[in-house]
Protein backbone atom coordinates (compact mmCIF):
# COMPACT_ATOMS: atom_id res chain seq x y z
CA UNK A 1 0.00 0.00 0.00
CA UNK A 2 2.44 2.24 0.83
CA UNK A 3 5.47 1.26 -1.42
CA UNK A 4 8.09 3.30 -2.50
CA UNK A 5 7.38 4.45 -6.34
CA UNK A 6 9.86 3.64 -8.61
CA UNK A 7 8.95 4.57 -12.33
CA UNK A 8 8.17 8.77 -13.21
CA UNK A 9 6.37 10.74 -16.08
CA UNK A 10 8.53 11.17 -18.88
CA UNK A 11 7.41 14.50 -20.26
CA UNK A 12 9.07 17.94 -20.69
CA UNK A 13 6.94 19.73 -18.23
CA UNK A 14 4.94 18.66 -15.24
CA UNK A 15 1.69 17.90 -15.14
CA UNK A 16 0.98 18.88 -11.99
CA UNK A 17 2.33 20.99 -9.34
CA UNK A 18 1.99 19.73 -6.03
CA UNK A 19 1.65 21.93 -2.81
CA UNK A 20 0.98 20.18 0.99
CA UNK A 21 0.40 22.83 3.26
CA UNK A 22 2.92 21.96 6.27
CA UNK A 23 1.61 24.42 8.95
CA UNK A 24 1.67 23.52 13.01
CA UNK A 25 -1.42 22.79 14.60
CA UNK A 26 -3.38 23.91 17.76
CA UNK A 27 -5.52 20.70 17.86
CA UNK A 28 -2.11 18.64 18.18
CA UNK A 29 -1.04 19.70 21.63
CA UNK A 30 1.17 19.37 23.23
CA UNK A 31 3.07 16.96 20.64
CA UNK A 32 4.04 20.05 18.07
CA UNK A 33 5.54 22.21 20.66
CA UNK A 34 9.22 23.02 19.43
CA UNK A 35 10.96 20.97 21.83
CA UNK A 36 9.36 17.60 20.31
CA UNK A 37 8.91 17.88 16.60
CA UNK A 38 6.90 20.22 13.55
CA UNK A 39 3.53 18.85 13.27
CA UNK A 40 4.45 17.21 9.34
CA UNK A 41 7.25 15.40 11.21
CA UNK A 42 4.98 13.68 13.33
CA UNK A 43 5.38 9.58 13.66
CA UNK A 44 2.86 7.48 11.84
CA UNK A 45 3.71 3.59 12.67
CA UNK A 46 7.69 5.18 13.19
CA UNK A 47 7.49 7.30 9.86
CA UNK A 48 6.97 10.95 9.44
CA UNK A 49 3.50 11.78 8.75
CA UNK A 50 4.88 13.61 6.14
CA UNK A 51 6.64 10.59 4.05
CA UNK A 52 2.77 9.31 3.60
CA UNK A 53 2.03 11.96 1.54
CA UNK A 54 4.83 12.39 -0.36
CA UNK A 55 4.55 8.47 -0.95
CA UNK A 56 0.87 9.27 -2.24
CA UNK A 57 1.94 12.01 -4.46
CA UNK A 58 4.80 9.72 -6.00
CA UNK A 59 3.03 6.89 -6.92
CA UNK A 60 0.67 9.17 -9.05
CA UNK A 61 3.56 10.15 -10.77
CA UNK A 62 3.61 13.83 -9.58
CA UNK A 63 7.28 14.49 -8.80
CA UNK A 64 7.57 18.31 -8.61
CA UNK A 65 6.51 19.25 -5.06
CA UNK A 66 6.59 22.04 -2.76
CA UNK A 67 6.17 22.16 0.96
CA UNK A 68 5.11 25.08 2.61
CA UNK A 69 5.84 25.64 5.94
CA UNK A 70 6.30 28.09 8.68
CA UNK A 71 10.09 29.63 9.88
CA UNK A 72 9.89 27.41 12.72
CA UNK A 73 9.77 24.30 11.17
CA UNK A 74 11.67 24.74 8.34
CA UNK A 75 14.88 23.44 8.79
CA UNK A 76 13.69 20.38 10.81
CA UNK A 77 11.63 19.78 7.77
CA UNK A 78 14.58 20.83 5.38
CA UNK A 79 16.80 18.23 7.23
CA UNK A 80 14.06 15.59 6.98
CA UNK A 81 13.77 16.03 3.10
CA UNK A 82 18.05 15.28 2.59
CA UNK A 83 17.58 11.77 3.93
CA UNK A 84 14.14 11.11 2.40
CA UNK A 85 14.57 8.70 -0.10
CA UNK A 86 12.06 9.60 -2.62
CA UNK A 87 11.82 10.49 -6.40
CA UNK A 88 10.21 13.54 -6.71
CA UNK A 89 12.03 16.99 -6.44
CA UNK A 90 10.89 18.69 -3.63
CA UNK A 91 11.87 22.34 -2.50
CA UNK A 92 10.16 24.37 0.97
CA UNK A 93 8.50 27.43 1.13
CA UNK A 94 8.03 29.76 4.17
CA UNK A 95 4.62 31.01 4.99
CA UNK A 96 3.29 33.34 7.61
CA UNK A 97 1.44 30.68 9.58
CA UNK A 98 -1.53 32.77 9.82
CA UNK A 99 -2.10 32.46 5.92
CA UNK A 100 -5.36 30.31 4.64
CA UNK A 101 -4.60 27.77 1.62
CA UNK A 102 -5.96 30.38 -0.93
CA UNK A 103 -3.55 33.30 0.36
CA UNK A 104 -1.24 30.64 -0.16
CA UNK A 105 -1.58 29.41 -3.30
CA UNK A 106 -1.72 33.37 -4.04
CA UNK A 107 1.92 33.94 -3.07
CA UNK A 108 3.08 31.14 -5.29
CA UNK A 109 1.41 31.06 -8.36
CA UNK A 110 3.45 33.47 -10.53
CA UNK A 111 5.54 30.31 -9.98
CA UNK A 112 3.35 27.55 -11.21
CA UNK A 113 2.34 26.80 -14.94
CA UNK A 114 0.67 23.81 -14.67
CA UNK A 115 -2.37 22.91 -12.97
CA UNK A 116 -2.12 22.09 -9.04
CA UNK A 117 -2.74 19.62 -6.21
CA UNK A 118 -3.00 20.74 -3.08
CA UNK A 119 -2.40 18.32 0.00
CA UNK A 120 -2.27 18.37 3.74
CA UNK A 121 0.53 17.22 5.18
CA UNK A 122 -1.38 15.11 7.59
CA UNK A 123 -3.47 12.42 5.21
CA UNK A 124 -3.28 8.85 4.82
CA UNK A 125 -5.55 7.39 2.49
CA UNK A 126 -5.88 4.07 0.26
CA UNK A 127 -7.11 6.27 -2.80
CA UNK A 128 -4.90 4.82 -5.69
CA UNK A 129 -3.44 8.48 -6.87
CA UNK A 130 -3.90 7.39 -10.02
CA UNK A 131 -7.43 6.33 -10.21
CA UNK A 132 -8.10 9.75 -8.88
CA UNK A 133 -6.17 11.78 -11.14
CA UNK A 134 -7.34 9.80 -13.93
CA UNK A 135 -11.37 10.28 -13.11
CA UNK A 136 -9.68 13.81 -13.21
CA UNK A 137 -7.99 13.92 -16.12
CA UNK A 138 -11.08 12.42 -18.09
CA UNK A 139 -13.73 14.61 -16.55
CA UNK A 140 -11.85 17.94 -16.19
CA UNK A 141 -13.43 19.56 -13.84
CA UNK A 142 -12.66 23.82 -12.80
CA UNK A 143 -12.13 21.43 -9.14
CA UNK A 144 -11.76 17.82 -8.04
CA UNK A 145 -11.36 16.94 -4.79
CA UNK A 146 -11.60 13.97 -1.73
CA UNK A 147 -13.97 13.26 0.63
CA UNK A 148 -13.76 10.27 2.81
CA UNK A 149 -16.09 8.55 5.67
CA UNK A 150 -14.30 8.97 9.03
CA UNK A 151 -12.93 5.50 10.14
CA UNK A 152 -14.55 3.81 13.20
CA UNK A 153 -11.99 5.11 16.36
CA UNK A 154 -9.94 2.78 18.02
CA UNK A 155 -10.82 4.49 21.40
CA UNK A 156 -7.12 6.35 21.79
CA UNK A 157 -5.90 9.67 22.16
CA UNK A 158 -5.65 11.10 24.92
CA UNK A 159 -6.99 13.70 27.09
CA UNK A 160 -9.28 14.95 24.36
CA UNK A 161 -12.30 13.61 21.97
CA UNK A 162 -12.40 13.76 18.38
CA UNK A 163 -14.53 16.19 16.75
CA UNK A 164 -15.80 16.09 13.60
CA UNK A 165 -17.66 19.28 11.16
CA UNK A 166 -18.83 17.12 8.50
CA UNK A 167 -21.00 19.16 5.84
CA UNK A 168 -24.31 18.26 4.13
CA UNK A 169 -23.19 17.34 0.27
CA UNK A 170 -25.34 16.80 -2.68
CA UNK A 171 -23.51 14.69 -5.02
CA UNK A 172 -25.32 14.00 -8.76
CA UNK A 173 -24.24 10.10 -8.61
CA UNK A 174 -24.76 9.63 -12.66
CA UNK A 175 -21.91 12.34 -12.98
CA UNK A 176 -19.99 12.37 -9.51
CA UNK A 177 -20.23 16.27 -9.02
CA UNK A 178 -20.09 18.02 -6.12
CA UNK A 179 -23.51 20.28 -6.75
CA UNK A 180 -24.32 21.11 -3.23
CA UNK A 181 -22.19 21.98 0.24
CA UNK A 182 -23.19 22.97 2.81
CA UNK A 183 -22.04 22.99 6.77
CA UNK A 184 -24.64 22.69 9.81
CA UNK A 185 -24.03 23.76 13.13
CA UNK A 186 -24.42 21.16 16.02
CA UNK A 187 -24.19 22.72 19.21
CA UNK A 188 -24.36 19.28 20.69
CA UNK A 189 -20.93 18.20 20.81
CA UNK A 190 -21.13 15.45 23.19
CA UNK A 191 -23.38 13.51 20.81
CA UNK A 192 -22.69 10.25 19.01
CA UNK A 193 -21.22 11.09 15.68
CA UNK A 194 -23.84 8.90 14.40
CA UNK A 195 -26.63 10.99 16.29
CA UNK A 196 -24.96 14.12 14.63
CA UNK A 197 -25.17 12.97 11.20
CA UNK A 198 -29.02 12.03 11.98
CA UNK A 199 -29.63 15.46 13.74
CA UNK A 200 -27.68 17.37 10.73
CA UNK A 201 -29.66 15.30 7.30
CA UNK A 202 -32.60 16.07 9.82
CA UNK A 203 -32.07 19.43 9.66
CA UNK A 204 -31.17 20.42 6.65
CA UNK A 205 -34.43 19.15 5.41
CA UNK A 206 -36.16 20.71 7.96
CA UNK A 207 -34.32 24.15 6.85
CA UNK A 208 -32.68 24.42 3.91
CA UNK A 209 -34.97 24.87 0.68
CA UNK A 210 -33.10 22.94 -2.42
CA UNK A 211 -33.68 25.87 -5.71
CA UNK A 212 -36.01 23.92 -8.13
CA UNK A 213 -33.27 24.20 -10.66
CA UNK A 214 -30.99 22.48 -8.73
CA UNK A 215 -33.52 19.29 -8.07
CA UNK A 216 -34.87 19.60 -11.77
CA UNK A 217 -31.47 19.74 -13.17
CA UNK A 218 -29.61 16.90 -10.66
CA UNK A 219 -32.76 14.35 -10.49
CA UNK A 220 -30.26 11.57 -9.19
CA UNK A 221 -28.52 13.83 -6.52
CA UNK A 222 -28.10 12.08 -2.99
CA UNK A 223 -27.37 14.08 0.07
CA UNK A 224 -24.87 12.66 2.45
CA UNK A 225 -23.87 13.61 5.96
CA UNK A 226 -21.01 11.12 6.63
CA UNK A 227 -18.46 12.18 4.36
CA UNK A 228 -15.34 14.29 5.41
CA UNK A 229 -13.66 16.97 3.51
CA UNK A 230 -9.50 15.97 2.72
CA UNK A 231 -8.46 18.98 2.30
CA UNK A 232 -7.15 17.54 -1.44
CA UNK A 233 -8.01 19.94 -4.36
CA UNK A 234 -7.21 19.46 -7.93
CA UNK A 235 -7.23 22.88 -9.32
CA UNK A 236 -6.79 24.02 -13.27
CA UNK A 237 -4.73 26.35 -13.71
CA UNK A 238 -7.58 28.89 -14.69
CA UNK A 239 -8.72 28.28 -11.08
CA UNK A 240 -5.56 29.50 -9.55
CA UNK A 241 -4.95 32.47 -11.64
CA UNK A 242 -8.42 33.02 -10.44
CA UNK A 243 -7.92 33.17 -6.85
CA UNK A 244 -4.66 35.14 -7.08
CA UNK A 245 -6.85 37.67 -8.72
CA UNK A 246 -9.74 37.56 -5.86
CA UNK A 247 -7.93 38.41 -2.54
CA UNK A 248 -11.21 37.90 -0.97
CA UNK A 249 -10.83 34.57 -1.17
CA UNK A 250 -8.53 33.07 2.00
CA UNK A 251 -9.60 29.60 1.92
CA UNK A 252 -9.86 26.78 -0.35
CA UNK A 253 -12.43 24.88 1.52
CA UNK A 254 -14.09 27.96 3.14
CA UNK A 255 -14.66 30.50 0.15
CA UNK A 256 -13.11 28.89 -3.12
CA UNK A 257 -15.37 25.57 -3.09
CA UNK A 258 -18.67 26.61 -1.78
CA UNK A 259 -18.32 29.54 -4.15
CA UNK A 260 -17.71 26.88 -7.49
CA UNK A 261 -20.22 24.72 -6.07
CA UNK A 262 -22.92 27.58 -6.02
CA UNK A 263 -21.84 29.33 -9.67
CA UNK A 264 -21.99 26.01 -11.55
CA UNK A 265 -25.59 25.97 -11.46
CA UNK A 266 -26.18 29.37 -10.94
CA UNK A 267 -25.26 31.88 -14.32
CA UNK A 268 -25.39 35.22 -12.79
CA UNK A 269 -23.51 33.88 -10.29
CA UNK A 270 -20.77 33.06 -12.45
CA UNK A 271 -20.92 36.53 -14.38
CA UNK A 272 -21.25 38.84 -11.19
CA UNK A 273 -18.08 37.10 -9.87
CA UNK A 274 -16.28 37.11 -13.09
CA UNK A 275 -15.98 33.31 -13.08
CA UNK A 276 -17.23 32.68 -16.90
CA UNK A 277 -15.19 36.49 -17.65
CA UNK A 278 -12.01 34.39 -16.14
CA UNK A 279 -11.95 31.31 -18.05
CA UNK A 280 -12.85 33.06 -21.39
CA UNK A 281 -9.93 35.74 -21.36
CA UNK A 282 -7.95 32.72 -19.97
CA UNK A 283 -8.06 29.84 -22.72
CA UNK A 284 -8.40 32.87 -25.43
CA UNK A 285 -4.98 33.69 -23.88
CA UNK A 286 -3.43 30.22 -23.63
CA UNK A 287 -5.66 27.36 -25.36
CA UNK A 288 -6.41 29.17 -28.41
CA UNK A 289 -2.73 30.41 -29.00
CA UNK A 290 -1.33 26.68 -28.40
CA UNK A 291 -3.88 25.11 -30.38
CA UNK A 292 -2.80 27.77 -33.39
CA UNK A 293 0.58 26.75 -32.83
CA UNK A 294 0.72 23.52 -32.27
CA UNK A 295 2.27 20.93 -34.60
CA UNK A 296 -0.77 18.64 -36.27
CA UNK A 297 0.19 15.35 -34.87
CA UNK A 298 -0.77 13.46 -31.99
CA UNK A 299 0.70 14.01 -28.33
CA UNK A 300 2.51 11.35 -26.88
CA UNK A 301 0.43 9.65 -23.79
CA UNK A 302 2.27 11.92 -21.01
CA UNK A 303 2.99 15.07 -22.93
CA UNK A 304 0.85 17.53 -20.89
CA UNK A 305 -0.62 20.69 -22.89
CA UNK A 306 -1.51 23.12 -20.04
CA UNK A 307 -5.47 23.86 -19.83
CA UNK A 308 -6.07 20.99 -22.96
CA UNK A 309 -10.01 22.03 -22.85
CA UNK A 310 -12.16 23.98 -24.08
CA UNK A 311 -15.10 25.81 -22.69
CA UNK A 312 -18.71 24.04 -22.36
CA UNK A 313 -20.73 27.10 -22.83
CA UNK A 314 -23.92 25.31 -21.47
CA UNK A 315 -21.73 23.64 -18.84
CA UNK A 316 -18.88 26.24 -18.25
CA UNK A 317 -18.19 25.14 -14.61
CA UNK A 318 -17.87 21.44 -13.17
CA UNK A 319 -16.81 20.66 -9.79
CA UNK A 320 -16.09 16.85 -9.15
CA UNK A 321 -15.81 14.97 -5.75
CA UNK A 322 -14.15 11.83 -5.54
CA UNK A 323 -15.81 9.66 -2.55
CA UNK A 324 -14.19 6.99 -0.78
CA UNK A 325 -16.43 5.05 1.42
CA UNK A 326 -14.52 2.21 4.08
CA UNK A 327 -11.23 1.27 3.79
CA UNK A 328 -8.27 3.53 5.04
CA UNK A 329 -8.74 7.39 5.08
CA UNK A 330 -8.20 9.94 7.76
CA UNK A 331 -6.24 13.01 8.82
CA UNK A 332 -3.67 14.00 11.86
CA UNK A 333 -5.64 16.68 12.63
CA UNK A 334 -6.74 15.96 16.23
CA UNK A 335 -4.55 13.79 18.68
CA UNK A 336 -7.07 11.12 18.80
CA UNK A 337 -7.30 10.94 14.91
CA UNK A 338 -3.38 10.91 15.18
CA UNK A 339 -3.46 8.23 17.44
CA UNK A 340 -6.37 6.16 15.35
CA UNK A 341 -3.71 6.67 12.09
CA UNK A 342 -0.97 4.70 13.62
CA UNK A 343 -3.11 1.57 15.20
CA UNK A 344 -4.38 1.54 11.91
CA UNK A 345 -1.32 1.74 9.98
CA UNK A 346 0.80 -0.39 12.15
CA UNK A 347 -1.98 -2.79 11.97
CA UNK A 348 -1.40 -3.31 7.96
CA UNK A 349 2.16 -2.25 7.71
CA UNK A 350 4.42 -4.84 6.10
CA UNK A 351 7.40 -3.35 7.98
CA UNK A 352 9.01 -5.86 10.52
CA UNK A 353 7.43 -5.89 13.49
CA UNK A 354 10.52 -4.98 15.63
CA UNK A 355 13.49 -2.90 14.33
CA UNK A 356 17.00 -3.33 14.25
CA UNK A 357 19.16 -4.54 17.31
CA UNK A 358 16.18 -4.61 19.37
CA UNK A 359 16.12 -6.87 22.46
CA UNK A 360 13.43 -8.71 24.38
CA UNK A 361 13.53 -9.93 27.81
CA UNK A 362 11.82 -13.52 28.75
CA UNK A 363 7.58 -13.65 29.34
CA UNK A 364 7.20 -10.30 27.23
CA UNK A 365 4.58 -10.06 24.94
CA UNK A 366 4.46 -7.97 21.91
CA UNK A 367 1.18 -7.74 19.95
CA UNK A 368 0.57 -8.43 15.92
CA UNK A 369 -1.17 -4.81 16.02
CA UNK A 370 2.13 -3.41 17.24
CA UNK A 371 5.87 -2.09 16.12
CA UNK A 372 8.61 -1.27 17.96
CA UNK A 373 11.64 1.21 16.72
CA UNK A 374 14.66 0.27 16.35
CA UNK A 375 17.77 -0.54 19.00
CA UNK A 376 14.78 -0.19 21.82
CA UNK A 377 14.46 -2.74 24.74
CA UNK A 378 11.55 -4.01 26.86
CA UNK A 379 12.78 -5.69 29.86
CA UNK A 380 11.06 -8.81 31.42
CA UNK A 381 6.74 -9.59 31.93
CA UNK A 382 6.22 -6.86 29.63
CA UNK A 383 3.07 -5.82 27.23
CA UNK A 384 2.59 -4.33 24.07
CA UNK A 385 -1.01 -4.36 22.77
CA UNK A 386 -2.26 -1.84 19.44
CA UNK A 387 0.88 0.38 20.45
CA UNK A 388 3.52 1.98 18.31
CA UNK A 389 6.99 2.41 20.64
CA UNK A 390 9.97 4.29 18.53
CA UNK A 391 13.48 4.07 18.34
CA UNK A 392 16.28 4.13 21.75
CA UNK A 393 13.38 3.30 24.46
CA UNK A 394 13.64 1.77 27.37
CA UNK A 395 11.11 -0.29 28.88
CA UNK A 396 11.20 -1.64 32.60
CA UNK A 397 9.85 -4.27 34.19
CA UNK A 398 6.39 -5.55 34.20
CA UNK A 399 4.85 -2.45 31.86
CA UNK A 400 1.70 -2.31 30.11
CA UNK A 401 1.51 -0.25 26.96
CA UNK A 402 -1.73 -0.44 25.69
CA UNK A 403 -3.14 1.69 22.70
CA UNK A 404 -0.55 4.13 23.13
CA UNK A 405 1.88 5.66 20.72
CA UNK A 406 5.67 6.37 22.53
CA UNK A 407 8.03 8.19 20.56
CA UNK A 408 11.93 7.87 20.47
CA UNK A 409 14.31 8.16 23.34
CA UNK A 410 11.40 7.42 26.33
CA UNK A 411 12.32 5.76 29.01
CA UNK A 412 9.91 3.91 31.33
CA UNK A 413 10.34 2.13 35.16
CA UNK A 414 9.26 -0.76 36.73
CA UNK A 415 5.60 -1.37 37.06
CA UNK A 416 3.96 1.16 34.78
CA UNK A 417 0.66 1.13 32.66
CA UNK A 418 0.17 3.17 29.95
CA UNK A 419 -3.48 3.21 28.59
CA UNK A 420 -4.64 5.10 25.16
CA UNK A 421 -1.59 8.28 25.64
CA UNK A 422 1.07 9.83 23.91
CA UNK A 423 4.61 10.16 24.95
CA UNK A 424 6.52 12.65 23.50
CA UNK A 425 10.26 11.65 23.03
CA UNK A 426 12.99 12.23 25.72
CA UNK A 427 10.21 11.56 27.97
CA UNK A 428 11.79 10.03 31.49
CA UNK A 429 8.34 7.78 32.95
CA UNK A 430 9.58 6.64 36.76
CA UNK A 431 8.11 3.67 38.78
CA UNK A 432 4.55 2.71 39.57
CA UNK A 433 3.12 5.39 37.46
CA UNK A 434 -0.12 5.14 36.29
CA UNK A 435 -1.10 7.19 33.05
CA UNK A 436 -4.17 7.13 31.41
CA UNK A 437 -5.57 8.98 28.51
CA UNK A 438 -3.13 11.53 28.98
CA UNK A 439 -0.22 13.06 26.03
CA UNK A 440 2.61 13.63 28.08
CA UNK A 441 5.09 16.25 26.08
CA UNK A 442 8.81 16.32 25.40
CA UNK A 443 11.37 16.02 27.61
CA UNK A 444 9.33 15.70 30.56
CA UNK A 445 9.87 13.54 33.46
CA UNK A 446 6.99 12.23 35.69
CA UNK A 447 8.13 10.94 39.54
CA UNK A 448 7.78 7.19 40.75
CA UNK A 449 4.08 6.64 41.78
CA UNK A 450 2.28 9.59 40.29
CA UNK A 451 -1.28 8.38 38.61
CA UNK A 452 -2.30 10.78 35.85
CA UNK A 453 -5.53 10.73 33.85
CA UNK A 454 -6.94 13.28 31.14
CA UNK A 455 -4.41 15.51 31.15
CA UNK A 456 -2.05 17.24 28.38
CA UNK A 457 1.54 17.48 29.89
CA UNK A 458 3.42 20.29 28.38
CA UNK A 459 7.13 19.76 27.41
CA UNK A 460 9.56 20.27 29.87
CA UNK A 461 6.90 19.45 32.86
CA UNK A 462 8.07 17.47 36.13
CA UNK A 463 5.21 15.78 38.42
CA UNK A 464 5.96 14.44 41.60
CA UNK A 465 4.16 12.54 44.21
CA UNK A 466 6.63 13.94 46.61
CA UNK A 467 4.91 17.44 46.64
CA UNK A 468 1.46 16.04 46.49
CA UNK A 469 1.24 16.61 42.58
CA UNK A 470 -0.39 12.71 42.30
CA UNK A 471 -3.03 13.88 40.50
CA UNK A 472 -5.81 12.58 38.85
CA UNK A 473 -7.75 14.53 35.86
CA UNK A 474 -10.86 13.95 34.74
Amino acid sequence: MFSTATSSLDSREPEFKAVVLALQDDGMYPLTERENMPKALLPIANKPMLWYVLQWLEQGGILDIKIVTTREAEADILNYIEVYKGISNITVKCVNEAHGSADILRQLAPQIRSDVIVVPCDLIVDVPTTQFLDIYRMRRPAIATLFYEIMKSEGGGGSTKASNTLPIIGIDQPSSRLVFIQDIENNEEEAPARMQIIQKVSKIKEETTLPMSLVRRFPSMALSGKMQDSHVYVLQKWVLDYIAANTDIASLQDDLLPLFVQAQCNPQLLESRDILKHMRSYFKRHVGESNDNAPQFEQPENTVTTGASEIDEEDPLKVFAYLRRGGIAGRADQVPKYCDLNSVVARISLEPRVGENFKLAQQSQIGADSIIGASSQLDERCLVKRSVVGAHCIIGKNVNIINSVIMDHVTVGDGVDIVSCVVCKLAKIGNKVQLRDCEIGATTTISDGVNLKGIAVPAGSGFSDDEGIQTEFV
